[in-house]
Order: structure tokens, then C-alpha cells, then sequence
């Protein structure tokens, strides 16, 4: 996590009538990116050419004291530059602790500036932990939908119970976002988003979504910075996507779509792709509810961890931007400083679990990774049984997690699940014979090939997950079932089937 002694926001005991007057004087507020002048507040805002907040609202990173505060004004977001003059644009924000803003906790004014393509970021601390709150923004006369967020307990603070989801690859063109239509719906605390949270190819169906129009220029292939922020705007017009995020605190890492399929670090790296890479890196914090920095050319640090209260220490892996070829026996897959700093941090918090959580899988299912065997040996030395959240693969696939796979008689050191999509590849179930290849192998539990999420509810005593299933998303409005329950005892590595 970056340093955030710096930044604070001053609580004031404004009401309500005073949020829906813009101030001329700027309050104090926190802005991940940097802080902008208060003489500054007095700029005319205007008027805006449709709703400014049509991408919704969000929240994401929770401490116990903070959590980051997320929107971008956009009345026209599927045009270059969203309908937005190239000047900033002060937008106020309040944090309260009841839906209808009777009893306000923390209000501040920052800016939308347009070099982040008008997106806000605010850090708002001095929170108490382990609360719920609602919170809001305003620019001119323009009130933005009402979001929902949470503080995490403290930490060391003993937690009972503790909810979260995680799930990946959102292909818009490929169907509808249904998974997260229920998701929002869902008694979480935090969501986890492991990569793929756009598709950065070329749009070639003829009428995707039954025939949602998209013009030429959000359809082509991203490689510019205006191309990849037209394709965030497209996939943040969608409602699921929009109550996902208004419903609980995100937490996110990339995978490849973010930038182009299966781009890796390291060595092969040319000066065209480098530039997407800025350009994929740029966007992507533009429009996610993160507390990391704005990154700086081609180049942004993702992995981070924190801890809930006693119970749960989660560590987030970067897939991507440091790989090396798997067969390397020395060099790290993940890069040997991101390795390091995770096998020096197993151990950073005192907690019940420990959760890693990555884009893509350390190793195959059936093949021999050195990286993950460097890895998973760390965890057993240290008697740590981690659970390990993954995406990627557009199927679900429960697992113990076997010091070296494929030796079926290694010992067990955790588990893990990997997450189907929310849309790629289309409706399930998938391939027959492909599910009953992974079955083969005794350490393989489970496979899945419908879309959906996973949804896990962590308390002292043990990990209950459950994979929600959706029956289709070519077309809108499918059901859901939960297709399979899962249980990890508490001190006793493996997944059971419930």
C-alpha cells in the first residue's frame, strides 16, 4: 500500500442543505494523485450536456479507517473525451452513516481533473472500523446515485465472520453481466475482481447484446489511451456492473485484457507494446476504486496485502507485468521481487487464514511449476494453509494445492479455487470430455464451466464457498442456482465437497 501519512479529510457537521450548495471555499480532502489548490473551488462549473454520473459510483481498498471513493463525470461516455471540457471541474463528496444523509461523518471538495479523464479518487479516512456507510458525490447542480461501503475491523480485532466474492472476465461483447446483477444482490462485505475486467480486442459481432449500438471507434482494437477509455466507458454503462460496485467495496487486480491477450514482463518487451501497456495502466486506474498511485508510463505496482481484524490476511498478486517463461527453475514466474516480498509477508499479519489472490494461477492444473513449488513449499515450512483465489481460465476448478502437482501423493498445502467467468466464452456448461479430463486427477475436487462467481464466508472455524451459476448470458434475465457448496476446516488443508 502506498504511504498515505500524509492525507487526511477534516470531518465537519455540515447537514444536508449545505451538500446541495456548492461551496466557493474548497474543504479539505484527500485525492489519490495529488492534491489540488482550494483557490481553485471557485471555477464556473456549468452546465452539463446530459447526466454527469452515468458511470455510476464505487468504492474500493477499505482499511479500518479509509476506503477509497470512486466516480468520473462522463455525460457523454462513449465519446472521446465523454462530452467533457479539458478543464477540471470541482465535485464535492459526503460520507454519512444512513442512506438519507441525516447524519453526515465526513464531507470534502476535490476535482475531477481532465488529464485522468475527469475520474475522482478520494481517500477517506478518520472512518471507524468495521462500519458501513453510504456516501455520495455533487458537481453543479448534479447528484451522483448513492453507494455503499464498509471499513474493515481493525486490525487484531477478533471478527466472527467475514463475507466475500471473487470473480473474473467480463467479456461485454460476449454477453450480459447477469453474474453481477445477483452479486449485488449478495450479503457481502468485499468483492474481489481478479483481472479481465475488459476485453481490449477488436468488437466484430454484428449486433452484440441485441444490437446495442457501438460505433466504429469503440469497436476497434485498443491501443491508444482514448481507445481503452472508450472501452471502460462502454463496459461501465452496464447496470450489474454499476450495483456491484455501489453495493460493497472492491478489491482489484489486473490480468492481461487489461492490456493485450496473454502480454507478459520482463525481457520481450518491444517499445510499441510498452506504450499500450502505459496507455492499458492509465485507463484502468482512471476507472477502478483503487488506492494505488497513478502510474507512471508502463510501469504501476499492483500487488499489495491487508488484513481483516484477526481472521483473514489476504496478499494480491500481479500476474502479468513481471512474468518469466514457467520452466525457469531459478527466475521467478511472478518476478523474483514480487515473490520475495510474498514469501517474506506470509507471516505479516496474526491471523486465522491466509487468502492469496491473483489473475492468473502460479501454475497449471495438471503441470509442474518451479515458481509455485518455491512458493508452496514457503507456506508448508511456515505451516501456513493458504486458500487461493484465481481467474482466468473461464471455469470453475476447486483443487487441493499440492506441494508438486502432478504428484498426486504430495502432501497437501492448501487450496484452491479457481473462478469461471462472468461472460467469456459464452453460456456454459462447456466441454464434456475437458471437465472429465481435469477429474482424472485425484487432486482436482470440482469443474465448472457455466458462468457465475464464488462467494465465500470465512469465520474462525472454517471457509464456506458456494459457486453461483447462472443458466445463461447470451441472453438477459437468467436464473441463478448455487451448483455446488464447499467446505475448509480450519487447520486442516483441503476442500470437501458439501
Amino acid at each position: 500500500m502506498p504511504d498515505q501519512s500524509s492525507a487526511h479529510s477534516t470531518p465537519t457537521k455540515a447537514n444536508r442543505r449545505n451538500f446541495l450548495m456548492l461551496s466557493g471555499a474548497a474543504a479539505v480532502a484527500s485525492v489519490v494523485g495529488g492534491a489540488v489548490p482550494a483557490a481553485a473551488a471557485t471555477e464556473t462549473i456549468g452546465r452539463f450536456s446530459s447526466y454527469p454520473f452515468a458511470l455510476g459510483v464505487a468504492s474500493g481498498d477499505p482499511l479500518a479507517d479509509s476506503v477509497i471513493l470512486w466516480t468520473r463525470l462522463a455525460p457523454e461516455p462513449l465519446a472521446i473525451g465523454s462530452g467533457m471540457p479539458q478543464k477540471k471541474f470541482p465535485v464535492h463528496w459526503q460520507v454519512a452513516d444512513d442512506e438519507k444523509f441525516s447524519r453526515i461523518v465526513r464531507e470534502g471538495q476535490t476535482f475531477a481533473l481532465p488529464e485522468h479523464n475527469h475520474s475522482v479518487h478520494v481517500d477517506v479516512q478518520g472512518l471507524a472500523p468495521d462500519r458501513w456507510y453510504y456516501y455520495r458525490f455533487r458537481c453543479g447542480s448534479e447528484l451522483s446515485p448513492v453507494g455503499r461501503t464498509r471499513t474493515l475491523p481493525a486490525p487484531g480485532a477478533h471478527v466472527e465472520k467475514f463475507t466475500i466474492s471473487h470473480a473474473s472476465c467480463q467479456n461485454w461483447a460476449t454477453g450480459y453481466f447477469t453474474p453481477l446483477e445477483y452479486m449485488a444482490e449478495d450479503d457481502l462485505d468485499l468483492a474481489f475482481h481478479l483481472g479481465d475486467y475488459i476485453y481490449e480486442g477488436a468488437i466484430t459481432a454484428a449486433a452484440p447484446r441485441n444490437g446495442a449500438p457501438i460505433t466504429d471507434e469503440i469497436r476497434a482494437q485498443c491501443k491508444t489511451l482514448d481507445q481503452y477509455r472508450l472501452r471502460y466507458s462502454l463496459y461501465k454503462t452496464d447496470k450489474g456492473l454499476q450495483a456491484a460496485h455501489a453495493a460493497y467495496p472492491w478489491a482489484i487486480v489486473c490480468d492481461d485484457h487489461e492490456v493485450s491477450n496473454d502480454y507478459a514482463g520482463g525481457a520481450n518487451q518491444w517499445p510499441s507494446q510498452l506504450e499500450r501497456r502505459a496507455a492499458g495502466y492509465k485507463a484502468w486506474w482512471e476507472n477502478i476504486p483503487t488506492r494505488l498511485p497513478a502510474p507512471v508510463g508502463p510501469e504501476m505496482r499492483i500487488y499489495r496485502r491487508f488484513a481483516v481484524g484477526d481472521l483473514v490476511q489476504f496478499d494480491m498478486l500481479d500476474s502479468r507485468q513481471y512474468r518469466i517463461a514457467d520452466n525457469d527453475p531459478v527466475v521467478s514466474r511472478i518476478g523474483d521481487v514480487q515473490e520475495k516480498w510474498l514469501l517474506d509477508g506470509i507471516k505479516a499479519y496474526d491471523t486465522t487464514w491466509n487468502f492469496l489472490a491473483q489473475g492468473q494461477q502460479l501454475g497449471g492444473v495438471t503441470t509442474n511449476s518451479p515458481t509455485r513449488n518455491r512458493i508452496y513449499k514457503a507456506y508448508y515450512d511456515q505451516n501456513v494453509s493458504p486458500i487461493i483465489l484465481s481467474g482466468d481460465m473461464h471455469w470453475t476448478i476447486a483443487q487441493d494445492s499440492l506441494l508438486e502437482i502432478p504428484r498426486a501423493d504430495s502432501p497437501i498445502v492448501g487450496s484452491e479455487f479457481i473462478v469461471t467467468s462472468i461472460t467469456s466464452t459464452g453460456d456454459g456448461p462447456g466441454s464434456q470430455s475437458t471437465k472429465d479430463g481435469w477429474l482424472k486427477n485425484p487432486w482436482v475436487k470440482y469443474v465448472d464451466g457455466y458462468r457465475g462467481y464464488i462467494r465465500s464466508v470465512i469465520t474462525p472455524q472454517g471457509v464456506s464457498s458456494t459457486q453461483r451459476d447462472v443458466q445463461y448470458i447470451t441472453r438477459p434475465n437468467a436464473p441463478i442456482w448455487d451448483a455446488q457448496h464447499f467446505h475448509i476446516e480450519a487447520g486442516k488443508p483441503g476442500i470437501q465437497l458439501a
